[in-house]
């Protein structure tokens, strides 16, 4: 990882008209609507939430942050501050395309629950109907043990957190030229954690298990069954396992703190032949996308799941999770990821959360990213 200089960082402001004319016709006016929605609420209410984001970016805690408040499916607010790249210098927009990591878990899960929609795909079902090389997953003891579907989606499969053949550093094209099939077969010759169901313990290699019984059962690849089933018909256009070549230069830079130094741990390459498409945490998205996706959830009538499936999604399959989704707060659904990332949903009053920064510091932006969305709901909860 290439190691950097740190400097001060300064916020910037919202990006003009200007900034925008390359982008769609469509995307262009979508947009400058939410800027105007954003322009016409009430900002002063969310000031302190702000301020929280605009003070770690000037005591150089993070290099900037990408955040969007929305109720009931319009933008109230939507600001980018700091930078998205250090040196050379470029700001955050609020259109900076960002690595989402685990915030992808919830979307593999919604792709899985289009297939249960139509019966091809069973929450209660032994994987090794799907995935013969399971049949014979045991614990150390050497006790043999059937993992569901459902247990993939509620982190209680026993399943062991870390992703076989994935190095540290991971944005390499040695990882991404990987598939799905191998990744998985190495899975299935690790022994269990635990008895399923028995405990919960959130693991990064089930998401692979799924998304591989997705091809199975669709018979399409992972990423095209996703981009087909949920990103496009929600209109997510700046969301997905790769980014165009023309829009590398729209992509933020994710740093790594370690021991107090930061170095670049993801400058995304253009030229990578992306055929891993993780469903573990692969994609590249912005808040004004991922507000999309977690308001479907919101929405009287979702466009992409039945009213029965969001409810199933959203009810308590464990403890601390639904499927897919993390059940941390009372009427809320949310998930993070290890960039820096995180959305959240109140299904009390319709509003979702994204805050987007670009850098690995656990605690840190834990501590953050908490600080700031319980300030969001303060100011909800005040008006």
């Amino acid at each position: 990882m290439q190691r950097i200089a740190i400097k001060q960082l300064t916020a910037s402001n919202r990006p003009s008209a200007v900034r925008f004319l390359g982008a769609a016709l469509f995307n262009w006016c979508g947009i400058w609507l939410s800027l105007l929605i954003a322009d016409s609420a009430p900002a002063q209410n969310f000031a302190p939430a702000f301020q929280i984001i605009e003070t770690a970016i000037s005591n150089g805690k993070i290099p900037g942050a990408s955040v969007l408040i929305m109720r009931h499916g319009k933008v109230l607010q939507q600001r980018a501050l700091g930078v998205c790249e250090i040196e050379p210098k470029r700001p955050f927009q609020t259109d900076t395309i960002c690595w989402i990591a685990s915030i992808t878990k919830p979307i593999t899960a919604a792709a899985a629950m289009k297939l249960v929609e139509r019966g091809k795909l069973k929450l209660d079902t032994p994987i090794e109907a799907y995935l013969p090389q399971f049949a014979t997953m045991a614990t150390r003891d050497g006790k043999l043990h059937a993992v569901t579907v459902r247990q993939l989606m509620s982190h209680t499969s026993g399943i062991p957190a870390s992703v076989p053949l994935r190095e540290p550093n991971f944005f390499t094209q040695r990882w991404f030229a990987h598939g799905l099939p191998e990744v998985v077969d190495a899975i299935a010759t690790r022994p269990l954690e635990f008895a399923p169901g028995s405990h919960v313990n959130y693991s990064n290699a089930a998401p692979y298990i799924l998304g591989r019984i997705i091809e199975v059962c669709s018979g399409q690849a992972f990423g095209d069954f996703v981009h087909s089933e949920i990103l496009q018909p929600l209109g997510m256009r700046d969301t997905g396992f790769s980014v165009a070549a023309d829009q590398a230069s729209r992509t933020a830079i994710v740093y790594r703190r370690e021991k107090n130094e930061l170095s670049i741990y993801c400058r995304y390459d253009p030229t990578w032949r992306v055929h891993m498409t993780m469903p573990d945490g692969g994609l590249f998205s912005t808040p004004q996308d991922i507000a999309i996706f977690a308001n479907s959830f919101l929405a009287k009538d979702s466009p992409i799941l039945r009213a029965e499936t969001v409810s199933m999604m959203l009810s308590p399959q464990s403890t601390g999770y639904g499927l897919g989704w993390i059940l941390d707060k009372e009427n809320q659904f949310s998930h993070w990821g290890s960039s820096g990332t995180l959305v959240w949903a109140d299904r009390s009053h319709g509003v979702v959360g994204v805050f987007f920064s670009q850098i690995q510091d656990f605690n840190l932006l834990a501590e953050l990213r908490n600080r700031f969305r319980n300030a969001v709901d303060a100011a909800i909860e005040s008006n």
